[in-house]
């Protein structure tokens, strides 16, 4: 018996050895580490302790545009990726790895655009929501903005010195459920997390983390039925939603907040006309876009706003560049998005901030479809995970010149349209292809909203002159450490 079991256990070890050589040989041209070509507790490791996106930044400017940081996974820096892996058309879906982003409540998987890896699937929700997303569409939500901007600035005439950062996440949250479904969350009026959402949102984004290397174990741990799925408590958004879907759909007149905006539409009366044309939007389908549109502004735009301040507040002589924009354009105390979409400053910072602190800290994996494909001079068989860390892309010295570590916004206002259509192409703030995001709209109208109206109202200034933009890059949405800054309203 002892000696049939040391048998079989030498078979098994013999097959595991051999896939493993197998897998290994697939991509044995791609450089990198040793031990991520022969198991995927290299990335685990990295992902777990926030440092994938400096080790990969790293091994790139070691090896060059092509680096292999798991089994199967290859991270690629030249811009060629871009056209090649998110074109629309191009047959890449996206990685197991999303697979552990679903939702799950009441023993079903809730998937949202970004979980979503089935292609049918994906454009059917996506296009059932879109007319929602438009430019036009996100003007409707302006007046939201307004309010919650406005409750902004009531709140820190208060304070001579705050953190930016979690008022700038509280904005975004209360900011993104009005024009979801005309309710704030409360944040800013309690400045603090109400009923746990923002946890939420970064509690998901960890659970990412901890599993997006062994997605096949996350399965088994958090959705077998045998083994009894791991049960979640709906969070406070998802309940506000719900309770408001249910409203809308159950009563003929809906009151919403009070307000000069009772007459705006907001997303959750778009997605119910929607529903008319596209009966297979579910009201499960509409919860899970609210929720992550507001998720989606509680992390990335409230990064990238905050993040874009603390450059202008670095670096003074950018941010009197901007103020004179501002005062040229005579906008009001709250602008109009008509008074500062198109100012070109503006929109140089903006970009500028984007491409120096992209807020994603993994590559956006894609799956290589059936016939392989050749990226950047190389190629990859059918099934290997490819993708860029935007990161990469952003720090390319080919694309952006030698000084691409320093935030300067006149990089973006040359008069080399060549040399300006190469960059754009390049940059990858708002992801791109047809996983884009679509509420990037709604992202701009915002940041172009609240930046002006906090710099025209204040005089900001950083507590610390020497600090540093510093973020935990664990979770795949950096999280900024505290921005101390002093306020006085400006005469």
């Amino acid at each position: 018996m002892a000696f049939s079991f040391i048998i079989l256990l030498s078979i098994i070890l013999a097959l595991i050895g051999v896939r493993v050589i197998i897998d290994w040989n697939k991509l044995r041209k791609a450089p990198g580490p040793a031990l991520a070509g022969f198991t995927d507790l290299w990335r685990a490791y990295q992902q777990y302790n926030g440092t994938m996106r400096d080790r990969l930044l790293d091994l790139h400017a070691q090896y060059g545009p092509i680096v292999r940081y798991g089994v199967r996974c290859v991270s690629i820096s030249d811009p060629e990726v871009i056209k090649v892996v998110y074109g629309s058309r191009a047959g890449f879906i996206s990685a197991n790895s999303y697979e552990v982003l679903r939702g799950h409540q009441n023993g079903e998987d809730i998937r949202t655009l970004l979980s979503t890896r089935d292609e049918k699937q994906h454009g059917a929700l996506r296009r059932s929501v879109a007319n929602a997303f438009t430019p036009t569409a996100a003007l409707d939500y302006e007046k939201w903005i307004d309010v919650t901007i406005g409750d902004l600035l009531e709140s820190l005439t208060k304070k001579p010195k705050f953190d930016l950062v979690p008022m700038i996440v509280w904005y975004s949250m209360d900011a993104a459920a009005r024009f979801s479904f005309s309710e704030p969350l409360g944040c800013l009026a309690a400045e603090g997390d109400i009923g746990g959402t923002i946890q939420m949102i970064r509690s998901h984004f960890e659970h990412w983390t901890r599993w997006a290397s062994y997605p096949w174990i996350e399965r088994i741990v958090h959705r077998n039925p045998i083994l009894s799925p791991t049960v979640r408590s709906p969070s406070s958004v998802a309940i506000a939603a719900t309770a408001r879907l249910k409203d809308r759909t159950s009563s003929a007149g809906v009151s919403k907040e009070g307000k000069e905006v009772d007459v705006a539409p907001d997303l959750l009366e778009r997605f119910l006309e929607a529903r008319k044309e596209y009966p297979s939007l579910s009201g499960p389908g509409i919860i899970g876009v609210l929720v992550s549109t507001i998720a989606a502004a509680g992390d990335t735009t409230a990064v990238t706003i905050t993040a874009t301040l603390f450059y202008l507040l670095k670096n003074p002589e950018f941010l009197k560049k901007l103020e004179v924009e501002l005062a040229d354009a005579s906008i009001h105390e709250i602008p109009t998005f008509a008074e500062v979409s198109k100012l070109p400053y503006l929109n140089a910072v903006i970009k500028e901030s984007m491409r120096v602190f992209p807020v994603t800290s993994f590559p956006m994996e894609r799956l290589v479809p059936p016939g392989g494909a050749e990226i950047a001079g190389m190629y990859f068989p059918e099934g290997t995970t490819v993708g860029c860390l935007p990161a990469a892309i952003h720090l390319n010295k080919d694309i952006f010149g030698e000084d691409v570590n320093i935030f300067r916004p006149e990089r973006w206002l040359i008069s080399d349209r060549e040399q300006l259509r190469i960059m754009e192409a390049a940059h990858m703030g708002f992801s791109r292809g047809k996983r884009n995001c679509i509420g990037q709209n709604i992202a701009m109208l915002s940041m172009k909203k609240v930046i002006p109206a906090l710099i025209n109202k204040f005089e900001l200034t950083l507590v610390d002159p020497e600090a540093s933009l510093k973020a935990d890059y664990t979770p795949n949405v950096a999280l900024l450490e505290p921005i101390h800054v002093k306020s006085e309203i400006k005469s």
